[in-house]
Parts: structure tokens; C-alpha cells; sequence
């Protein structure tokens, strides 16, 4: 097998001899991910969207990662060129991979604010026809009763989950710390949610993933210190990474820096750089698709974090300056 695409920073690694081996963590269809000393390296079948640390494999043949026979433990060597599994004899080349940057792109942008605000209009529609609210949908409509300033859309929520009154107060507060702009503060309360919800990437930390990727997009459209809004976003995660699973650790460390997958790099730069609506509900509705509900839950954190920094407020706060 080919590789079509490598991330950029796992290529380094490779270079640099910093990852020669790896053992298989999770398998599913369309990808598998192998835990390395640098992090989870993920393969990913041709028609998925790039990540960090992933590589995109040729999709001749529509590869199948289960049914290749690749199990838990099973044990990859990595070099410049190759990736290679003995129990499965599986070799992918990697000397024609393209390159592919998961960091922010954009350096500016000549969109106006009142242009950035009826993007968010667009974000916020959309995500009304499009969203699978039943994952932490309901805790959106808490947050616009409790926080009004924040002039949350009511999306239309039909399920209760008795479930989420666990995490109710917890959330309201962790986002009252956020908007206060307490980094130290941010650390316990961020801890009280990380973690919270089923499945490799729980939804409360889809949620947070997408929320720390918007303050970093939109702090780079309001000229904020980049380096502040990692520090912040560090400090948001630094306590409640033990909480979570191995998948979502990995999720939260590269959402902090600026990293994610192609499908929200595209939302978010589609957000800050255009006035096309087509373009914003495409890059919706594909960032939605990931899973059952984690798309949706990472486009909440996106549009919460949104509404955040377009008020000179909270943006101040967040910031450090207006």
C-alpha cells in the first residue's frame, strides 16, 4: 500500500528517529491508531479527513483495517520511507506521501466583523438543521438560560438525559471561569469536565476540543497573542488529561496548540476568511459527520468559543487586550 498524505510533524518524527516502533492501541474499518513514545500515530483510509500525526493510506480497493486482520498489540516498525506490521505482512510506502500541516494556516483576514458575526449566523442555522444534539446538546440550552449574554441560539432539543444534571453546575462553571479569563481557576474547573461522556472521545472533551480551536482561530483574527491563548488552553486541559481516555488525551494536547483535523480547520477558516455560506454549511455538515455525535459536539465548542471573542468583553479577558 501507498500512503497519499503524511502530517508534517509525524514525517519530523520519522526523520528524526524519534518514533521506530509502535504498538497497535484501537483498529476500526477506517482507522488504526498505534501508540508510539511521541503520541498516537493514526492510519486513516483514503476517503477520511487528515489529522495529526495520521497518515491518509490509498483507498484502492476501499481499505479495511479490521478486516486486514490488524488486532490490539500487534506490533508496527517505522522508518523514513516505510511503515511495516510482520503478523499481517502490511507495508505502506511512504516515500511519495505528500505533506499535510495541521496548525493554523491563516495569517489574515479581510473579512469585516460584520461579516465574521453573519458567518456565526450561518454556523448557528446550520448546526440547528444539521446537529445531533443528543450528546451534549441539552447543556447548550442550560448555558444560553444561564449565561444570556452570551446570546446562545435554543437549539431544539427533544431528549433529556438525567445523566447530564451530574455535570450541569460543573460546565456553567468552567465556562464562567473561561469567560473571566482565570487561568488558574481554569485548571480545577476544567478537570471537573474533561472526561465526561461515553465512547474514545467523550462528548463534554469534543466539546472543549473545538472550543480551544475557535479561541485560537478567533484570537488570530482579533490580533490577540497566540502564545497567551495556548497557554490559557494549556491550562484548560493540564489537570484533566488522566480523566480521559488515551484517544481524547491526544485530541485535547493537539486542540490546545492550534492543531485539528481537516474537516474543522475548513469550518473554522471558511468562518474568518469568506462571506460564501455554502462554503461554511459544507465544511458544517463534514465536520458533523465524525461519529455519532462528536462532530456535533466539537462544532458547539466552535460556535460557543465564536460568540465569546466577538464580545470585546470577553475577548478582552480571554485575550489580554482588545
Amino acid at each position: 500500500m501507498k500512503a497519499l498524505m503524511i502530517c508534517e510533524n509525524l514525517l519530523n518524527a520519522l526523520m528524526n528517529e524519534e518514533i521506530v516502533e509502535g504498538k497497535v492501541h484501537s483498529v476500526f474499518k477506517s482507522a488504526c491508531n498505534i501508540e508510539t513514545p511521541k503520541g498516537l500515530v493514526t492510519l486513516l483510509r483514503g476517503s477520511k479527513n487528515m489529522a495529526p500525526m495520521s497518515i491518509l493510506v490509498e483507498n484502492q480497493g476501499k481499505v479495511n483495517f479490521m478486516e486486514l486482520g490488524v488486532k490490539k498489540g500487534f506490533k508496527f516498525v517505522f522508518g523514513e520511507n516505510v511503515i511495516y506490521n510482520n503478523e499481517k505482512n502490511i507495508f505502506i510506502e511512504l516515500n511519495t506521501a505528500r505533506r499535510w500541516f495541521p496548525g493554523v494556516l491563516i495569517k489574515s483576514s479581510k473579512c469585516t466583523e460584520k461579516e465574521i458575526l453573519a458567518n456565526i449566523k450561518v454556523l448557528e442555522d446550520g448546526l440547528s438543521v444539521y446537529g445531533k444534539f443528543y450528546g451534549i446538546g441539552w447543556l447548550m440550552t442550560v448555558l444560553s438560560d444561564e449565561l444570556p449574554e452570551l446570546q446562545l441560539k435554543h437549539f431544539c432539543i427533544y431528549s433529556y438525559n438525567k445523566a447530564f444534571e451530574f455535570i450541569r453546575f460543573k460546565f456553567i462553571e468552567f465556562i464562567k471561569g473561561l469567560l473571566e479569563g482565570d487561568g488558574q481557576q481554569l485548571m480545577q474547573r476544567g478537570e471537573n469536565v474533561i472526561g465526561y461522556g461515553p465512547g474514545l472521545t467523550p462528548a463534554m472533551d469534543d466539546f472543549i476540543s473545538g472550543l480551544m480551536i475557535s479561541l485560537i482561530y478567533f484570537g488570530n483574527y482579533y490580533n490577540l497573542n497566540f502564545s497567551r491563548i495556548c497557554n490559557l488552553n494549556r491550562k484548560i486541559i493540564s489537570q484533566g488529561l488522566n480523566k480521559t481516555t488515551r484517544v481524547s488525551r491526544e485530541m485535547l494536547k493537539h486542540s490546545a496548540v492550534g492543531e485539528t483535523n481537516e474537516a474543522v480547520r475548513k469550518l473554522l477558516t471558511s468562518l474568518i476568511t469568506c462571506n460564501d455560506k455554502k462554503a461554511i454549511v459544507s465544511s458544517l455538515i463534514n465536520t458533523i459527520d465524525y461519529g455519532e455525535t462528536s462532530g456535533t459536539d466539537t462544532a458547539l465548542g466552535i460556535y460557543v468559543g465564536s460568540k465569546m471573542l466577538t464580545d470585546i468583553v470577553y475577548r478582552k479577558n480571554i485575550g489580554g487586550f482588545a
